[in-house]
């Protein structure tokens, strides 16, 4: 198995992480969005109920106390109050100078608001002005309105206006309220509001961070994977599957990369054996590149024992030009098919003792028994002539057009005479003379003049006797 040098995850992880972003985003950019509206909506809300609760309070208090303090008076600013102000909580007391606990009315003790309204009296009955209070946690506005005499009410207080305890402006009592904030009524709008501005923006940024995850961390890897597979060979005659183990990032997808690598070893075990047991390729018909050093060994004895040389031929395919459309869409189809042409026309055209093998892609050899140098000469001579002259058997012509080909290749020789020379010089000598010799073009089938191969020594010979 490949090393991993980077740290491995699950998709169901990375998609978890993304919504966990994605929410948090979007909570990041919805609460802004909504608190800062909301706190001017807030601001304005409470300065209207607090000049609300001061334009009710006044006029109930200029309506019904200018008559007097007397608790006919105090049931209708009650009662005013109360259908201005649903849900409001309120007291009047007198001031400390005109109050009888006795037989006046005081905060009581019992209620919630106790302790907030004797705070409030006591701050308006010493600074003489209106407090207000507003509390968002409960949803409240404290209030305290202090309630003064005014030059109407000198008459009725005569003695006390002699006395200069009463006079215009002049401390009477105070009114305390605790009034719900109106901002209640739209709380559940707000709420409605802030949730579905979250829900659009989540959608948004959930769309492009998942789209984006998905696109780098699922689509890429998987394009990436399918590439790799659509070029993977896995052709019985090839000497070499195009397949590397490669580690990802998403584990659901390096599972599915290690159970191809290790399908492909498996096959690779598989084709081993096979290339134990097989002789020939079933493609080209040539022998097996395993039975080649076999044979070799075996020549070299049989060689050895009865005294008789036989000659090995190595074939370079340096290059090959595919020449017309009908090649090149069986190229297309098949990629690598033009060595097999080369291969099938090498083994059609190879005298019957003589033994055809493919070394490697565009390698071939050829091993010849009871040949001389100078039958291995013409025998290297010959190959070119086959080539361009030959034809496939007409089971793999095509009926429309013929694969046109132009093959240039290098030839080389070397002869086994019964000496002490091992297989492997012997294969070492035919590859230098095959790197040594002049590449010869000619082309398949044969159109125009072929090119005419260069002669061998003894052959020179020959021509000029």
């Amino acid at each position: 198995m490949a090393k991993v040098n980077f740290k491995q995850f699950t998709f169901k992880s990375v998609l978890l992480k993304q919504l966990f972003i994605a929410i948090a985003v979007a909570f990041a950019i919805s609460l802004p969005l909504t608190t800062i509206p909301a706190f001017f909506v807030l601001k304005h809300t409470i300065n209207s109920d607090i000049e609300n609760i001061e334009k009710v309070s006044y006029e109930s208090i200029n309506e019904h106390i200018s008559t007097g303090w007397q608790p006919y008076n105090i049931d209708k600013v009650y009662q005013r109050v109360r259908e201005k102000m649903p849900g409001a909580a309120l007291f009047l007391q007198k001031a400390p100078q005109f109050l009888d606990p006795e037989t006046d009315d005081v905060v009581d003790p019992s209620t919630p608001t106790t302790a907030t309204f004797e705070r409030l009296i006591e701050d308006v009955q010493k600074n003489e002005r209106i407090i207000v209070e507003t509390n968002v946690l409960n949803s409240t506005i404290n209030a305290a309105i202090p309630i003064k005499f005014q030059s109407q009410c000198l008459v009725c207080h005569s003695q006390e206006v002699k006395t200069g305890e009463v006079y215009a402006g002049a401390l009477a009592g105070t009114m305390v309220l605790q009034v719900p904030m109106s901002i209640n009524q739209i709380s559940a709008t707000s709420i409605i509001i802030f949730f579905l501005i979250f829900l659009l923006i989540f959608i948004v940024v959930a769309t492009i961070i998942t789209n984006k995850l998905v696109q780098t961390n699922l689509l890429v890897p998987l394009s990436g994977l399918n590439e790799r597979v659509k070029r993977l060979r896995l052709s019985s005659h090839e000497q070499h599957i195009d397949w590397e183990r490669t580690p990802q990032k998403m584990i659901e997808i390096d599972q599915i990369d290690e159970s191809i690598s290790t399908h492909i070893h498996i096959i690779r075990g598989i084709y081993d054996k096979l290339d134990a047991l097989v002789v020939t390729e079933h493609e080209t018909g040539l022998f097996h590149k395993e039975r080649f050093n076999e044979v070799i060994k075996y020549e070299i004895f049989r060689s050895h024992r009865y005294q008789h040389p036989f000659s090995l031929l190595l074939i370079k395919l340096v290059n090959v030009k595919v020449l017309n459309a009908t090649a090149k869409n069986i190229e297309r189809e098949k990629p690598g098919s033009k060595y097999m042409v080369f291969g099938e026309i090498l083994h059609n055209d190879t005298r019957e003792t003589d033994m055809a093998f493919r070394l490697e892609e565009h390698i071939f050899a050829i091993v010849a028994p009871e040949t001389d140098e100078e039958g291995v000469e013409k025998l290297q001579t010959d190959i070119y002539n086959r080539l361009v002259h030959s034809e496939l058997p007409k089971n793999n012509q095509h009926n429309i057009a013929k694969p046109e080909y132009e093959f240039t290749i290098q030839l080389g020789h070397t002869t086994y005479s019964g000496d002490e020379t091992t297989a492997k010089e012997l294969l070492k000598a035919a590859v230098k003379s095959m790197r040594d010799s002049e590449a010869q073009t000619g082309s398949y089938p044969q159109s125009g003049i072929p090119q005419k191969p260069k002669l061998s020594a003894v052959e020179n010979k020959e021509s000029q006797a």
